[in-house]
Protein backbone atom coordinates (compact mmCIF):
# COMPACT_ATOMS: atom_id res chain seq x y z
CA UNK A 1 0.00 0.00 0.00
CA UNK A 2 2.85 2.20 0.85
CA UNK A 3 6.10 2.83 -1.01
CA UNK A 4 7.84 1.54 1.68
CA UNK A 5 5.68 -1.74 1.78
CA UNK A 6 6.79 -2.53 -2.00
CA UNK A 7 10.69 -3.42 -0.79
CA UNK A 8 10.17 -6.63 -1.62
CA UNK A 9 13.52 -8.52 -0.14
CA UNK A 10 14.81 -11.48 -2.65
CA UNK A 11 15.58 -14.04 -0.31
CA UNK A 12 15.26 -17.56 -2.16
CA UNK A 13 12.49 -18.27 0.25
CA UNK A 14 9.49 -21.01 -0.39
CA UNK A 15 6.53 -19.90 -1.13
CA UNK A 16 3.71 -21.57 1.86
CA UNK A 17 0.23 -21.16 2.55
CA UNK A 18 -0.12 -22.82 6.07
CA UNK A 19 -0.14 -20.49 9.54
CA UNK A 20 2.94 -22.39 10.73
CA UNK A 21 5.06 -22.42 8.28
CA UNK A 22 4.45 -18.84 7.07
CA UNK A 23 5.44 -17.89 10.62
CA UNK A 24 8.51 -19.77 10.03
CA UNK A 25 9.16 -17.32 7.27
CA UNK A 26 8.90 -14.17 8.90
CA UNK A 27 10.63 -15.11 11.94
CA UNK A 28 13.30 -16.58 9.82
CA UNK A 29 13.01 -13.25 8.19
CA UNK A 30 13.46 -11.08 10.88
CA UNK A 31 16.66 -13.37 12.35
CA UNK A 32 18.10 -12.12 9.33
CA UNK A 33 17.21 -8.35 8.68
CA UNK A 34 19.69 -5.97 9.71
CA UNK A 35 18.27 -3.13 12.38
CA UNK A 36 17.89 -0.58 10.24
CA UNK A 37 15.05 -2.66 7.53
CA UNK A 38 13.54 -3.97 10.49
CA UNK A 39 12.55 -0.71 11.65
CA UNK A 40 11.75 0.44 8.29
CA UNK A 41 9.25 -2.80 7.82
CA UNK A 42 7.63 -2.41 11.55
CA UNK A 43 6.95 0.82 10.90
CA UNK A 44 5.52 0.17 7.53
CA UNK A 45 3.14 -2.27 9.24
CA UNK A 46 2.23 0.15 11.89
CA UNK A 47 1.27 2.61 9.43
CA UNK A 48 -0.92 -0.17 7.62
CA UNK A 49 -2.50 -1.59 10.79
CA UNK A 50 -3.66 2.28 12.03
CA UNK A 51 -5.42 2.90 8.35
CA UNK A 52 -6.53 -0.32 8.84
CA UNK A 53 -8.05 -0.14 12.15
CA UNK A 54 -9.84 3.62 11.52
CA UNK A 55 -11.54 2.14 8.33
CA UNK A 56 -12.34 -1.20 10.64
CA UNK A 57 -13.68 0.93 13.58
CA UNK A 58 -15.93 2.88 11.25
CA UNK A 59 -17.26 -0.55 10.26
CA UNK A 60 -17.52 -1.81 13.69
CA UNK A 61 -20.01 1.11 14.30
CA UNK A 62 -22.17 0.26 11.68
CA UNK A 63 -21.60 -3.47 11.66
CA UNK A 64 -20.75 -4.54 15.27
CA UNK A 65 -22.84 -2.46 16.97
CA UNK A 66 -25.63 -1.58 14.65
CA UNK A 67 -26.41 -4.64 12.96
CA UNK A 68 -25.91 -3.22 9.82
CA UNK A 69 -23.66 -5.02 6.90
CA UNK A 70 -22.61 -2.12 4.63
CA UNK A 71 -21.37 -3.06 1.78
CA UNK A 72 -21.00 0.62 0.91
CA UNK A 73 -18.23 1.06 3.62
CA UNK A 74 -15.71 1.00 1.06
CA UNK A 75 -17.64 3.49 -1.20
CA UNK A 76 -17.30 5.83 1.56
CA UNK A 77 -13.21 5.28 2.34
CA UNK A 78 -13.15 6.05 -1.80
CA UNK A 79 -15.17 9.10 -1.84
CA UNK A 80 -13.32 10.49 1.01
CA UNK A 81 -10.12 10.00 -1.46
CA UNK A 82 -12.13 11.64 -3.99
CA UNK A 83 -12.95 14.71 -2.19
CA UNK A 84 -9.82 15.15 -1.07
CA UNK A 85 -8.26 15.26 -4.85
CA UNK A 86 -11.47 16.78 -5.81
CA UNK A 87 -10.86 19.92 -3.54
CA UNK A 88 -7.17 19.87 -3.95
CA UNK A 89 -7.79 20.43 -7.88
CA UNK A 90 -9.53 24.05 -6.89
CA UNK A 91 -6.70 24.88 -4.82
CA UNK A 92 -7.90 24.09 -0.94
CA UNK A 93 -5.47 23.63 1.45
CA UNK A 94 -4.73 19.82 2.14
CA UNK A 95 -5.16 19.40 5.73
CA UNK A 96 -8.53 21.08 5.46
CA UNK A 97 -9.65 18.97 3.17
CA UNK A 98 -9.31 15.95 6.11
CA UNK A 99 -11.35 17.76 7.71
CA UNK A 100 -13.66 18.40 4.95
CA UNK A 101 -14.17 14.94 3.82
CA UNK A 102 -14.78 13.44 6.88
CA UNK A 103 -17.71 15.91 6.99
CA UNK A 104 -18.63 15.41 3.71
CA UNK A 105 -18.82 11.66 3.74
CA UNK A 106 -20.27 11.75 7.44
CA UNK A 107 -22.94 13.76 5.93
CA UNK A 108 -23.74 10.90 3.15
CA UNK A 109 -23.73 8.41 5.01
CA UNK A 110 -26.68 10.31 7.36
CA UNK A 111 -28.57 10.98 4.11
CA UNK A 112 -28.00 7.12 3.38
CA UNK A 113 -29.34 5.83 6.78
CA UNK A 114 -32.32 8.31 6.62
CA UNK A 115 -33.33 7.06 3.66
CA UNK A 116 -32.42 3.75 2.94
CA UNK A 117 -31.27 1.91 6.03
CA UNK A 118 -33.70 3.47 8.57
CA UNK A 119 -36.41 1.81 6.56
CA UNK A 120 -35.17 -1.54 6.63
CA UNK A 121 -34.18 -2.20 10.57
CA UNK A 122 -37.20 -3.86 11.53
CA UNK A 123 -37.29 -6.84 9.03
CA UNK A 124 -33.89 -8.29 10.97
CA UNK A 125 -32.44 -10.10 7.82
CA UNK A 126 -30.17 -9.28 4.67
CA UNK A 127 -32.23 -6.85 3.40
CA UNK A 128 -29.37 -4.37 4.75
CA UNK A 129 -26.90 -6.56 3.03
CA UNK A 130 -28.80 -6.38 -0.60
CA UNK A 131 -29.83 -2.94 -0.11
CA UNK A 132 -26.07 -1.41 0.26
CA UNK A 133 -24.80 -3.99 -2.23
CA UNK A 134 -26.61 -2.04 -4.42
CA UNK A 135 -25.58 1.47 -2.95
CA UNK A 136 -22.10 0.52 -3.29
CA UNK A 137 -22.47 -0.12 -7.12
CA UNK A 138 -24.22 2.34 -8.09
CA UNK A 139 -21.76 5.31 -5.70
CA UNK A 140 -19.01 3.29 -8.13
CA UNK A 141 -20.60 3.90 -11.04
CA UNK A 142 -21.65 7.55 -10.13
CA UNK A 143 -17.86 8.15 -9.56
CA UNK A 144 -16.60 6.71 -12.74
CA UNK A 145 -19.07 8.65 -14.41
CA UNK A 146 -18.54 11.87 -13.26
CA UNK A 147 -14.72 11.61 -12.95
CA UNK A 148 -14.01 8.63 -15.43
CA UNK A 149 -12.16 5.61 -14.71
CA UNK A 150 -8.51 6.99 -15.08
CA UNK A 151 -6.84 6.70 -12.15
CA UNK A 152 -6.09 9.91 -9.92
CA UNK A 153 -3.39 10.86 -7.59
CA UNK A 154 -3.37 13.36 -4.57
CA UNK A 155 0.80 14.32 -3.89
CA UNK A 156 2.00 14.29 -0.02
CA UNK A 157 1.85 17.71 0.95
CA UNK A 158 5.32 17.09 2.87
CA UNK A 159 8.36 16.03 1.64
CA UNK A 160 11.31 14.14 3.15
CA UNK A 161 11.59 13.05 6.42
CA UNK A 162 14.08 11.72 8.85
CA UNK A 163 16.65 9.62 7.80
CA UNK A 164 17.16 6.37 10.76
CA UNK A 165 19.43 4.07 10.11
CA UNK A 166 19.96 4.64 6.61
CA UNK A 167 16.58 4.72 5.80
CA UNK A 168 14.13 7.37 5.54
CA UNK A 169 10.88 7.77 7.22
CA UNK A 170 8.40 9.60 4.80
CA UNK A 171 7.03 12.36 7.07
CA UNK A 172 3.53 12.33 5.73
CA UNK A 173 3.23 9.06 6.92
CA UNK A 174 4.26 9.79 9.98
CA UNK A 175 1.38 11.94 10.79
CA UNK A 176 -1.17 10.06 8.82
CA UNK A 177 -0.54 7.17 11.19
CA UNK A 178 -0.48 9.89 14.32
CA UNK A 179 -3.79 11.19 12.91
CA UNK A 180 -5.75 7.65 12.54
CA UNK A 181 -4.52 6.86 16.26
CA UNK A 182 -5.83 10.07 17.46
CA UNK A 183 -9.07 9.69 15.69
CA UNK A 184 -9.32 6.11 16.52
CA UNK A 185 -8.89 7.17 20.24
CA UNK A 186 -10.95 10.05 20.14
CA UNK A 187 -14.04 7.64 18.61
CA UNK A 188 -13.00 5.52 21.79
CA UNK A 189 -13.44 8.57 24.56
CA UNK A 190 -17.18 9.72 22.75
CA UNK A 191 -18.56 6.25 22.95
CA UNK A 192 -16.72 5.07 26.43
CA UNK A 193 -16.62 8.58 28.41
CA UNK A 194 -19.48 10.74 27.23
CA UNK A 195 -23.19 10.71 27.78
CA UNK A 196 -23.31 10.34 23.77
CA UNK A 197 -22.08 7.49 24.19
CA UNK A 198 -23.96 6.14 26.46
CA UNK A 199 -27.01 6.81 25.06
CA UNK A 200 -25.37 5.32 21.34
CA UNK A 201 -24.38 2.13 23.27
CA UNK A 202 -28.04 1.50 24.59
CA UNK A 203 -29.34 2.65 21.48
CA UNK A 204 -27.84 -0.38 20.19
CA UNK A 205 -28.15 -2.62 23.04
CA UNK A 206 -31.68 -2.34 23.87
CA UNK A 207 -33.48 0.35 21.14
CA UNK A 208 -37.07 -0.60 22.71
CA UNK A 209 -35.49 0.22 26.39
CA UNK A 210 -33.70 3.49 25.59
CA UNK A 211 -36.65 4.74 23.74
CA UNK A 212 -38.38 4.53 26.86
CA UNK A 213 -35.97 6.21 28.61
CA UNK A 214 -35.83 8.96 26.32
CA UNK A 215 -33.47 8.50 23.90
CA UNK A 216 -34.08 9.85 20.11
CA UNK A 217 -33.76 6.42 19.13
CA UNK A 218 -33.72 7.71 15.53
CA UNK A 219 -31.31 10.02 15.76
CA UNK A 220 -28.87 8.26 17.50
CA UNK A 221 -28.77 5.46 14.65
CA UNK A 222 -28.27 8.51 12.55
CA UNK A 223 -25.80 10.01 13.89
CA UNK A 224 -24.05 6.62 15.28
CA UNK A 225 -24.00 5.90 11.34
CA UNK A 226 -22.67 9.24 10.09
CA UNK A 227 -19.79 8.90 12.44
CA UNK A 228 -18.84 5.13 10.88
CA UNK A 229 -19.06 7.02 7.18
CA UNK A 230 -17.25 9.54 8.91
CA UNK A 231 -13.80 7.86 9.50
CA UNK A 232 -14.11 5.73 6.30
CA UNK A 233 -14.22 9.08 4.33
CA UNK A 234 -11.37 10.67 6.89
CA UNK A 235 -9.44 7.32 6.11
CA UNK A 236 -9.85 7.54 2.87
CA UNK A 237 -8.42 11.07 2.20
CA UNK A 238 -5.08 10.32 4.78
CA UNK A 239 -4.77 7.45 2.52
CA UNK A 240 -5.61 9.28 -0.88
CA UNK A 241 -1.59 10.24 -1.28
CA UNK A 242 -0.51 6.77 -0.85
CA UNK A 243 -2.51 4.79 -3.23
CA UNK A 244 -4.38 5.84 -6.86
CA UNK A 245 -7.99 6.92 -6.62
CA UNK A 246 -10.29 5.05 -8.29
CA UNK A 247 -13.42 4.44 -8.12
CA UNK A 248 -13.30 0.54 -7.01
CA UNK A 249 -10.33 1.58 -4.57
CA UNK A 250 -12.85 0.40 -1.58
CA UNK A 251 -13.24 -2.79 -2.21
CA UNK A 252 -9.95 -3.85 -1.14
CA UNK A 253 -10.64 -1.80 2.08
CA UNK A 254 -14.13 -3.22 3.32
CA UNK A 255 -12.85 -7.11 2.40
CA UNK A 256 -10.22 -6.65 4.80
CA UNK A 257 -12.13 -4.16 7.75
CA UNK A 258 -14.95 -7.33 7.27
CA UNK A 259 -12.42 -9.68 8.02
CA UNK A 260 -10.96 -7.82 10.82
CA UNK A 261 -14.43 -7.83 12.50
CA UNK A 262 -14.70 -11.56 12.04
CA UNK A 263 -11.67 -12.25 13.19
CA UNK A 264 -11.56 -9.63 16.42
CA UNK A 265 -15.61 -10.21 17.00
CA UNK A 266 -18.47 -7.33 17.89
CA UNK A 267 -16.84 -7.15 21.42
CA UNK A 268 -15.48 -3.52 21.48
CA UNK A 269 -13.98 -0.94 19.29
CA UNK A 270 -10.73 -2.31 20.85
CA UNK A 271 -11.47 -5.34 19.40
CA UNK A 272 -11.61 -3.83 15.98
CA UNK A 273 -8.06 -2.38 16.84
CA UNK A 274 -6.75 -6.19 17.88
CA UNK A 275 -8.35 -7.38 14.95
CA UNK A 276 -6.76 -4.49 12.50
CA UNK A 277 -3.44 -5.37 14.27
CA UNK A 278 -3.49 -9.02 13.49
CA UNK A 279 -4.74 -8.95 10.07
CA UNK A 280 -2.87 -6.03 8.97
CA UNK A 281 0.27 -6.56 10.53
CA UNK A 282 0.32 -10.37 9.04
CA UNK A 283 -0.07 -8.85 5.56
CA UNK A 284 2.54 -6.35 6.09
CA UNK A 285 5.12 -9.06 7.38
CA UNK A 286 4.01 -11.42 4.67
CA UNK A 287 4.36 -9.08 1.54
CA UNK A 288 7.78 -8.67 3.26
CA UNK A 289 9.18 -11.81 2.17
CA UNK A 290 6.50 -12.63 -0.35
CA UNK A 291 3.83 -11.29 -3.66
CA UNK A 292 0.66 -9.41 -2.19
CA UNK A 293 -1.50 -11.85 -3.37
CA UNK A 294 0.71 -15.23 -1.08
CA UNK A 295 -0.52 -12.62 1.96
CA UNK A 296 -4.14 -11.95 1.38
CA UNK A 297 -4.60 -15.44 0.65
CA UNK A 298 -2.62 -16.64 4.20
CA UNK A 299 -4.87 -13.78 5.50
CA UNK A 300 -8.23 -15.64 4.34
CA UNK A 301 -6.58 -19.01 5.44
CA UNK A 302 -6.11 -17.59 8.62
CA UNK A 303 -9.75 -16.21 9.10
CA UNK A 304 -10.79 -20.00 8.20
CA UNK A 305 -9.30 -21.61 10.46
CA UNK A 306 -10.45 -18.83 13.44
CA UNK A 307 -14.38 -19.22 12.19
CA UNK A 308 -13.47 -22.72 12.80
CA UNK A 309 -11.99 -22.71 16.73
CA UNK A 310 -13.44 -19.24 17.73
CA UNK A 311 -16.69 -18.55 15.62
CA UNK A 312 -17.50 -15.42 17.62
CA UNK A 313 -13.87 -13.88 17.35
CA UNK A 314 -10.90 -13.72 19.33
CA UNK A 315 -11.79 -10.82 21.36
CA UNK A 316 -14.96 -12.22 23.19
CA UNK A 317 -15.96 -14.38 25.91
CA UNK A 318 -16.25 -14.01 29.15
CA UNK A 319 -13.00 -12.19 30.03
CA UNK A 320 -12.89 -9.53 27.51
CA UNK A 321 -16.68 -8.77 28.46
CA UNK A 322 -15.54 -8.26 32.28
CA UNK A 323 -12.43 -6.17 30.69
CA UNK A 324 -14.62 -3.87 28.94
CA UNK A 325 -17.47 -3.22 31.43
CA UNK A 326 -14.21 -2.46 33.92
CA UNK A 327 -13.09 0.12 30.45
CA UNK A 328 -16.53 1.39 30.07
CA UNK A 329 -17.77 1.63 33.76
CA UNK A 330 -18.77 5.55 34.80
CA UNK A 331 -19.75 6.52 38.26
CA UNK A 332 -23.39 7.65 37.38
CA UNK A 333 -25.24 7.54 33.90
CA UNK A 334 -26.32 11.13 33.74
CA UNK A 335 -27.34 10.52 30.20
CA UNK A 336 -29.83 8.09 31.03
CA UNK A 337 -30.85 8.66 34.54
CA UNK A 338 -33.35 11.26 35.26
CA UNK A 339 -34.39 11.04 31.62
CA UNK A 340 -38.58 11.58 30.74
CA UNK A 341 -40.57 9.35 28.74
CA UNK A 342 -40.60 10.80 25.29
CA UNK A 343 -44.56 11.08 24.81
Amino acid sequence: MFGGLGEVLRSPIRVSFTMKEGASHIVSLLAEMNTGLLLKQIFNAASSVTLLALVATGLFIIFGMMKVINMAHGEFFMLGAYTMWWLLQRGVNFWFNLAASAVVVGLCGMVVERTIIQRLYARGDLSTLLATFGLSILLQRGVAIMFGDRPQFVSSPISGGPVILGNTYPTYQILATVFAIMAIAAVMLVFLRTDFGLRARATIANPAMAAALGVDTARMNAVSFALGSALAGFAGALAAPFVSVVPAMGLDWVVRSFLVVIVAGVGSIAAAIGGAAIVGGWEAGFTATHDATYAQITVLVIVWALVLLRPRGLFTGELWRRLRLTVSAKPHAPGLTGTRRRE
